[in-house]
C-alpha cells in the first residue's frame, strides 16, 4: 500500500525558488510512489500536486467546498483535473458535531479548519512548504496526531522560521519532525519515519 502524505504549504506561490523545489518535491513524491494529499488549495501545494500529477502519482485533494461548482468557484485557475480523488465537506456538517450555522464568511473559515483536520488525519505523513496560519494549524494537526513531519527549509514562510521555533516548544510529542533544504532527501527521511 502506498503511502499517503500531505502537502501542506502557502495558498500563494511564495517564490521562483520555492516553485522550483515544490516541483522537485512533486517529482519525488512520484518517483517513490507515494499518494499526495494537499487541502485542494492553489499555492505552493497545487505546485507539488500538479507535479506530482505530471509524473504520474495519485493525487487526492480535501477541499473546503460542499460540491465541484463551489470548489471551482474558490480556485478558478487551479486545474481539477489532477485530482483522482476530491474529497468535499459533507453538506450538514454542523449537524455531526451539533454546532450552529454561521455567516458565510465565518462558514468558509470553520469549514478550512475542517478540512484541515480531516486531511491530516488520513495522511501518513505531512510536508510543510512554506506557509502561514493555515500551515501552522496542518503542522500542529500533525503533531497531536503524532505523525512524521518535514519541513522543506529555504522554501520561505513558516518553514524557514520552524527550525529556531519548533526546538522552543516543551509540548511532547510522538511526531519526528525533520528539516531539510533538499526535497528529494527531506522525502527520503519522512519515509524512512513510516517504513
Amino acid at each position: 500500500m502506498p503511502f499517503k502524505i500531505g502537502v501542506y504549504g502557502s495558498n500563494i506561490v511564495e517564490s521562483e525558488r520555492a516553485l522550483s523545489l515544490a516541483r522537485q518535491l512533486g517529482q519525488a513524491l512520484a518517483e517513490r510512489s507515494c499518494i499526495v494529499i494537499t487541502g485542494a488549495c492553489s499555492g505552493m501545494p497545487y505546485a507539488v500536486a500538479r507535479a506530482a500529477f505530471e509524473h504520474g502519482a495519485e493525487v487526492w485533494g480535501f477541499t473546503p467546498a460542499l460540491n465541484l461548482d463551489e470548489h471551482r468557484r474558490a480556485y478558478p485557475q487551479d486545474d481539477v483535473g489532477i485530482y483522482h480523488r476530491l474529497i468535499y465537506v459533507p453538506p450538514g456538517y454542523h449537524d455531526l458535531f451539533g454546532l450552529a450555522p454561521t455567516t458565510p464568511d465565518r462558514d468558509w473559515g470553520a469549514r478550512l479548519k475542517y478540512r484541515n483536520v480531516i486531511s491530516t488525519v488520513n495522511s501518513d505523513a505531512g510536508l510543510i512548504i512554506s506557509g502561514g496560519w493555515g500551515t501552522l494549524n496542518e503542522f500542529t494537526n500533525l503533531i497531536y496526531e503524532g505523525k512524521p513531519i518535514g519541513v522543506l527549509v529555504g522554501s520561505g514562510g513558516l518553514a524557514d522560521e520552524l527550525p529556531t521555533w519548533y526546538p522552543r516548544l516543551r509540548k511532547k510529542t510522538a511526531s519526528p519532525v525533520l528539516f531539510e533544504e533538499d526535497p528529494t532527501r527531506l522525502l527520503s527521511l519522512v519515509l524512512q519515519c513510516l517504513e
